[in-house]
C-alpha cells in the first residue's frame, strides 16, 4: 500500500466561506480562482481535486493524508481558535467524504486556545474519523515546547495519531520577502529550530510514542544532528545546562522517534536523508498540489526506484501503513 503523508486541502465551502468574512485577506477573482494576499492566486489543485485524484491513479498513490494550509493554523503572533479549528476540520473531513476513499484528514489544532484543543482535538477525530492532526512550527506567541501544549501532545500519543509537523513562518522578516526566501529558505530552519526546542525541552522524551512526522524532510534538521549533539556534549567552555535539563541523551538519539517525509526538493537530498535517518524513519511525502513541492513525485520516485525494495517498502508506505493499522 502506497501512502502519501503530505498533502493540502481545502473545500470551496471553506473558501467562500473565507472570501465572505474577509478572513486572512483571501478573495476571488473574476475567473473564479481563490486570491491570496500578496502571493496571488492559491494553486487550484488544492480546492479543486479531480486532477489531484486522477494523478493519485497514475502513480500509484493508494491514500494521500489531508489537511489544510498551515498558514490557516498559526500566523506571527497568534494561531487558530476552537472555532476556526472546527471550521477547517469540517473542510477536511468534506474533501475526504468527497475522495471516494483515496483521502484520510489530518485534524487542525485549535492551539490559540491551548486550554481547549486536547478536548476540541478528541471531538474532531471522534466525529470526522482523522487519522493525525496538523501543527505549524509554533502556536502563535507560543514555541510547541510550551507548558501550555502538553495536554495536546499527551491526547495526540495517547490516541496513536500521527502528528505531521509544517513550517508556518513564524516571524515576519523583511528580509526574507524578496526572492521566495520564505518559503525556500525560512521554512526549512523554522522546522529545524522548532523540533530542536521539542528534544531539548524534553517533549519527545516525555512521550517516547508520540509520532512526530516532519514536513520537508525535516528541513535542515537531518544535516544539524552533530551540532546538536556537540551542544550536548560541550564539556566546558561552552557547557550549557539547559542542554541537560530535561534530556537523559544527546539529542541527535530522539531522531529515532522522527519521521521525515521525501519533500526534499532534490534526489540527493533524499539519498542523504534516507542514508542519515534510516529508510525505516522516512515516509513518502509529496507537498501536493504545490509547484514548489514534490507533486506527483517527480522526484522521489525515480530515487527510491534506484534504492533497495527493502529500502522502498517502509518509505512507500509499510511505515505508514503499520502506524495507521491500514
Amino acid at each position: 500500500m502506497k501512502i502519501d503523508v503530505h498533502a493540502h486541502v481545502l473545500s470551496e465551502p471553506y473558501l467562500d466561506r473565507v472570501v465572505r468574512d474577509g478572513v486572512f485577506g483571501f478573495s476571488r477573482g473574476e475567473d473564479g480562482m481563490a486570491l491570496m494576499p500578496d502571493y496571488g492566486p492559491l494553486d487550484p489543485g488544492v480546492y479543486r481535486h479531480e486532477e489531484r485524484l486522477a494523478r493519485l491513479d497514475e502513480i500509484g498513490i493508494d491514500l494521500q493524508l489531508v489537511g489544510p494550509l498551515v498558514n490557516f493554523l498559526a500566523w506571527p503572533g497568534g494561531a487558530a481558535d476552537v472555532e476556526q479549528a472546527r471550521a477547517l476540520n469540517q473542510s477536511t473531513a468534506d474533501c475526504v467524504a468527497a475522495s471516494g476513499g483515496r483521502f484520510a484528514g489530518m485534524a487542525a489544532l485549535s492551539l490559540g486556545e491551548p486550554e481547549r484543543a486536547a478536548e476540541e482535538l478528541g471531538r474532531a477525530v471522534d466525529e470526522h474519523g482523522f487519522v493525525g492532526a496538523v501543527t505549524g512550527t509554533y502556536a502563535g506567541d507560543r514555541p510547541l515546547d510550551h507548558a501550555s501544549l502538553e495536554p495536546v501532545w499527551a491526547e495526540v500519543e495517547s490516541r496513536e495519531l500521527l502528528l505531521f509537523t509544517h513550517p508556518s513562518s513564524a516571524e515576519l522578516t523583511p528580509l526574507w520577502d524578496e526572492y521566495t526566501l520564505t518559503v525556500a529558505l525560512a521554512w526549512p530552519n523554522e522546522t529545524a529550530r522548532a523540533v530542536s526546542r521539542l528534544i531539548f525541552a524534553g517533549v519527545l522524551e516525555r512521550h517516547p510514542s508520540l509520532h512526530l512526522v516532519l514536513a520537508h524532510g525535516g528541513g535542515t534538521l537531518p544535516f544539524l544532528r552533530g551540532r546538536l549533539n556537540l551542544a550536548y556534549t560541550a564539556p566546558s567552555y561552552e557547557y550549557n545546562p539547559d542542554c541537560h535539563a530535561q534530556i537523559a541523551k544527546p539529542p541527535g538519539d530522539y531522531f529515532d522517534q522522527l519521521l521525515f517525509d521525501t519533500a526534499v526538493s532534490s534526489s540527493e537530498s533524499l539519498h542523504f536523508l534516507i542514508e542519515s535517518v534510516g529508510a525505516e524513519r522516512v515516509v513518502l511525502g509529496t507537498d501536493d498540489p504545490f509547484e514548489i513541492a514534490d507533486t506527483g513525485g517527480r522526484m522521489a520516485l525515480p530515487v527510491l526506484q534506484s534504492r533497495t525494495a527493502e529500502e522502498r517498502e517502509p518509505i512507500l508506505g509499510g511505515t505508514l501503513a503499520r502506524l495507521l493499522g491500514c
